[in-house]
């Protein structure tokens, strides 16, 4: 069987590890109760960008800002991507129907989420969960297609 856009499962292996360090790097600062590391503050290009809660957007222009955020939800997304999309030891038609399965499961359970933030949180609480909603669909279909890989190899 032919599988289309999965990576080599070497893959799998590196984007574990992204994963799991951007993880623990962002439970760090929320534990630390810091919200970027200093070292990390850098002059960066923009195609749009402006300072927080300011009405001066640059457009394609350099900027001062801290990477911090970028960096973490770009590892988190490179990691769970390779994770998400590298193929299994032992890729046939049983393991692309867990695919899709787990897929739907996924794309629904982050709509009716969605659909819940939409009605109950209301405010600058909303934008936190508009930032966190970029990642549920990922962090479900992983935990989702993995849970039944394992459950059916039992």
């Amino acid at each position: 069987m032919e599988t289309k856009f999965l990576l080599p499962h070497a893959c799998k292996k590196f984007g574990w590890i992204l994963l799991i360090l951007s993880t623990l790097v962002w439970f760090y600062l929320q534990l630390t109760g810091q919200e970027e590391l200093p070292f990390l503050e850098t002059s960066v290009f923009s195609i749009a960008g402006s300072y927080f809660l300011t009405d001066n957007t640059a457009f394609f222009t350099v900027i001062k800002a801290n990477i911090t955020t970028t960096l973490i939800g770009s590892l988190f997304l490179i990691g769970g991507l390779g994770v998400a999309f590298s193929k299994e030891k032992i890729e046939d038609e049983f393991i692309a129907t867990l695919r899709l399965e787990s897929f739907q499961w996924s794309f629904l359970i982050n709509y009716i989420l969605l659909f819940l933030a939409f009605v109950l949180i209301y405010g600058f609480d909303f934008f936190y969960v508009m930032i966190y909603n970029m990642f549920t669909m990922l962090i479900l279909f992983i935990f989702r297609f993995h849970y039944l890989v394992v459950r059916h190899k039992k």
